[in-house]
């Protein structure tokens, strides 16, 4: 059985319609952000993905990794890193165990933009969290968590 909240006006409010409007107001918040370089867009995702390189850039990190790590698909996942790779902000480079597994690298002008992208995480970020309390952040990952477990179960 679906289970409904309702706020003071008695309104129905439904789990993944509030989570959907968050994330339409990250969306817009992070819009107003743009990085430009050269005459190529670089997307929200492709942030992400900066950031994530550079802070494991002691480890070989392979497209699974991204796969892995947001939750993407691998069609999603190969479309994304090639538009990364043609517009020079990653590398593919190739691993002497299997010619066909190739480790992701920031290059130079990725390794340029992960200043500008972190002050912009960091950003987003404290505007999420503000004026919320330690224990509702924990609880808030907890719930969370199991939100994602509970819809991966459904999916697999």
């Amino acid at each position: 059985m679906e289970k409904i909240f309702f706020d003071e006006e008695n309104n129905e409010k439904a789990i993944g319609m509030e989570i959907r409007k968050l994330v339409n107001f990250i969306h817009r918040n992070v819009e107003s952000f743009k990085i430009e370089e050269d005459e190529h867009h670089i997307t929200k995702m492709h942030g992400m993905i900066i950031g994530f390189l550079n802070n494991a850039k002691d480890e070989d990190i392979f497209q699974k990794d991204i796969e892995k790590k947001f939750s993407m698909r691998r069609s999603t996942t190969s479309k994304m890193l090639k538009s990364m790779e043609d517009k020079g902000l990653i590398k593919r480079i190739s691993i002497e165990t299997d010619a066909r597994v190739k480790k992701l690298q920031l290059s130079e002008k990725g390794q340029s933009l992960v200043e500008e992208v972190t002050k912009e995480y960091q950003r987003i970020e404290s505007l999420l969290i503000q004026g919320l309390t330690d224990e509702e952040l924990e609880q808030f990952f907890k719930t969370i968590y199991k939100m994602q477990q509970n819809m991966l179960k459904d999916i697999e």
